[in-house]
């Protein structure tokens, strides 16, 4: 292998089998950069990531060339040793088995197309995650032919309890990467999203390939070169699911969201270390819920989990924006509740899932059958954003001040409001395999994208915002407009499907929009009116004329040919739909 350009995977093996002096952080960046660019999803951060770790791979490369150079003696057109990068020397033969099953294995060096990687399910906890020990041994050696202090022996990495090289045999502990999502349960049950996620982690050719892995090389005169092996932890998963019924939930401005389930059925099975016992029969429950999600791994394998997720975190993000950041809260003027239901009914159905070591073989076998899942939506509320008004109006902070202090508030009068409803559906369904091998053979990926798989979610959230403002004897009357200027003040926009590709393989295209919002003032009006006055008056359009009834009654006239000021409220965010 000598000569040959490494990748960022084999510079990885190569740098933790070596002990040329490596520059700060090339080791980090080779171990942890892959994952990081994976999940990464701003485009500039991710090539700035890529470009590090470009750099980290051609260094790794340089040092590997120094090392070989060092070690044959090229002045005197002889070889120190007879080692060669990435060969056996005095190490012949060394193996990483599963400690559960001696009969699943890899083992080094690597014969031509043979497996590289053994992959294991993790069960048991270690420091919250699921785990499972692998075993590794050297079955052949000699001593080292320079005499080099602890060579042979093997170099472990990224493994999650030790990585000490090891001289003879030892077992090291592997977690999976994948974490839990029951552990930050929001609008779904917890066994419901860890049921869900599974579903989708398990069919995904993503999930087994393109991440960081534990890793030994073979420790000897000239290092490891492109050798080693490899190990993908991944949950254990066995799970029975039949669930039907409604969940809701209804978020606040002020205080955090309840939830409340009307389940019926039950999902039975071990994920990881997790036990899963639920079972329901229909009665009514109330919870609270947490108000952001947690920070967790997001990966293309959980579509379904996201979908329903931006539809909450949008809801949240609207109630989050009714208190301003740069000023004090405004007194309300309106008694009506401020508050947003998402509504959703399930249904889930898994007649068998199971993902498990297959015997004498380094890979998995998965089994599925009867798999679907179908979500309704239903969307209402009446969010108050008249704190946000007040904060980008220009004559704002005065009314503020006015409704503020019990003597004046009389001369300043505002309301803003947005009042939401939308629906949506989405529906997921796997095709059956009895069981399909999953690991180093060429073709399971491609086996998998094979498999008959359904996603399809849409919803459109629409918002109808109503806003005026009075400052003495100025009235304000004010349109909303959607920044793409649709027909409704505004609207959330969101959606999901899985697509196949020229090629054959399948993608997953996501799509959340919000159009944003923006307020025109057409009108303002000026009245004699005496200070006990009350003033009620009927929104117009453009060359119409508003009436102001008071104790001394006044009539005022105006022509609305222009906006005289506009407030962008919020922001569009997100893409548009570019597909229907």
């Amino acid at each position: 292998m000598a000569g040959t350009t490494m990748n960022a995977n084999e510079a990885l093996l190569w740098a933790v089998g070596s002990d040329m002096p490596k520059p700060p952080m090339m080791l980090n960046t080779l171990a942890l950069y892959p994952r990081m660019i994976e999940v990464e999803t701003s485009p500039g951060r991710r090539r700035m990531l890529q470009q590090q770790l470009d750099q980290a791979v051609e260094q790794a490369n340089g040092l590997r060339a120094q090392e070989e150079a060092e070690v044959f003696d090229l002045a005197n057109g002889g070889a120190a040793c007879d080692c060669a990068p990435g060969e056996p020397c005095c190490l012949k033969e060394f193996v990483i088995e599963d400690s559960e099953d001696a009969s699943r294995k890899v083992t080094w060096p690597v014969v031509e197309n043979g497996p590289r990687t053994l992959f294991l399910t993790c069960k048991d906890p270690y420091g919250g995650q699921p785990s499972a020990k692998a075993k590794l041994k050297i079955t052949s050696k000699e001593d080292c032919k320079q005499g080099r202090e602890g060579v042979p022996s093997l170099q472990p990495s990224s493994f999650a309890d030790d990585n000490s090289v090891i001289p003879d045999s030892d077992e090291r502990i592997v977690t999976t990467p994948f974490q839990m999502p029951a552990l930050s349960g929001k609008i779904l049950p917890p066994e419901v999203i860890t049921a869900v996620y599974i579903l989708g982690l398990a069919i995904q050719a993503s999930t087994y390939r393109g991440r960081s892995l534990p890793s030994a090389g073979p420790c000897q005169c000239v290092g490891m070169g492109t050798g080693g092996l490899l190990v993908c932890p991944l949950p254990h998963a066995k799970l029975e699911a039949e669930l039907e019924g409604s969940l809701g939930i209804t978020i606040f401005s002020s205080r955090l969201p309840t939830m409340s389930a009307k389940l019926t059925g039950k999902i039975t099975g071990e994920v990881g270390n997790q036990t899963l016992e639920f079972e329901k029969s229909g009665e009514a429950e109330e919870k609270q819920a947490p108000e952001t999600r947690a920070e967790e791994e997001q990966s293309e394998s959980t579509p379904l989990i996201t979908f329903i997720e931006d539809i909450q975190d949008a809801m949240n993000g609207l109630a989050g924006r009714t208190r301003s950041p740069d000023a004090p809260r405004a007194p309300q003027q309106d008694e009506f509740g401020s508050s947003i239901g998402i509504e959703l009914k399930l249904g889930l159905k898994i007649g068998q899932l199971e993902l498990k070591g297959k015997e004498a073989s380094p890979d998995l076998a998965l089994t599925l059958s009867g798999c679907e899942v179908t979500y309704g939506l239903t969307v209402t509320g009446r969010m108050d954003l008249l704190d946000l008004f007040l904060s980008r109006f220009p004559q704002g902070p005065e009314i503020r001040d006015r409704l503020a202090d019990p003597e004046n508030a009389f001369s300043a009068s505002a309301q803003c409001a947005v009042e939401v409803g939308g629906a949506g559906d989405l529906s997921y369904g796997i095709g059956d395999i009895a069981s399909l091998k999953i690991g180093n053979a060429d073709d399971w990926d491609a086996r998998l994208e094979e498999i008959e798989q359904t996603f399809t979610a849409k919803a459109k959230i629409t918002g109808k915002v109503v806003a005026s403002a009075r400052l003495d004897a100025k009235l304000w009357f004010f349109e909303a407009h959607a920044s793409a200027g649709a027909e409704v003040s505004t609207g959330w926009h969101f959606g999901g499907r899985v697509v196949r590709e020229a090629e054959g393989s399948r993608k997953t295209e996501r799509l959340y929009y919000f159009e944003g919002i923006i307020l025109r003032a057409y009108s303002q009006v000026g009245v004699d009116v005496e200070e006990e006055s009350e003033t009620s008056s009927d929104y117009f359009g453009a060359n119409t004329k508003a009436s102001t009834s008071s104790k001394s009654s006044v009539k005022a006239s105006s022509d609305l040919a222009s906006a005289e000021i506009e407030v962008k409220l919020m922001k569009p965010v997100g893409e548009k739909d570019g597909w229907t």
